[in-house]
């Protein structure tokens, strides 16, 4: 148990490490409300590929060499499809089909990495991993909508109360 806290944990913090050290461009970037989008959208990267690693590395039975490397793939997956996504926003059918061939390359690093019958599961397993992946960014996305109307209902309170103290 101490052991997979110790994984755990050295693995959270080379990905920080990692991830602060490839976002060189967040900080170079003036200005500063393209900066938090660009810093939110690496959260959401790093956060989108833990959860699906999370879930891979307990399925499959993962060593500490695989789940570093599934958690490095992952991140540059999860990269790839929400620059697609963002990229062709509105046209589902081309994202499909983009996120299919990033897929299908995260398919070949991943047969490098498993051993056989840890990639017979995975690739028996790939819609549930995909559904993983669509719930995350579901949830997130029902988040956001739910802090969204928390601060505008929390700003209109502030108006009408400014209006009072104004009479």
């Amino acid at each position: 148990m101490k052991k997979a806290l110790l994984i755990t944990c050295v693995m959270c913090g080379s990905i920080l490490s990692a991830s602060a050290s490839g976002n060189k461009k967040i900080t170079e970037n003036k200005n500063k409300k393209t900066a938090t989008v660009t810093k939110k959208a690496a959260a959401v990267v790093e956060n989108r590929a833990n959860h699906l690693s999370d879930q891979m590395i307990r399925e499959l039975g993962l060593n500490n060499y695989q789940s570093r490397k599934v958690r490095e793939i992952n991140m540059e997956v999860v990269a790839q499809k929400m620059a697609v996504e963002q990229e062709f926003a509105g046209n589902q059918a081309l994202i499909e089909e983009k996120c299919k061939a990033i897929c299908d390359v995260r398919d070949r690093e991943l047969e490098d990495v498993l051993s056989t019958r840890q990639y017979n599961t995975y690739f028996g397993n790939r819609p549930a991993y995909n559904q993983v992946e669509q719930e995350f960014m579901a949830n997130l996305a029902k988040q956001n909508k739910t802090q969204e109307i928390a601060t505008s209902t929390d700003s209109k309170s502030a108006n009408s109360e400014n209006t009072i103290t104004l009479n």
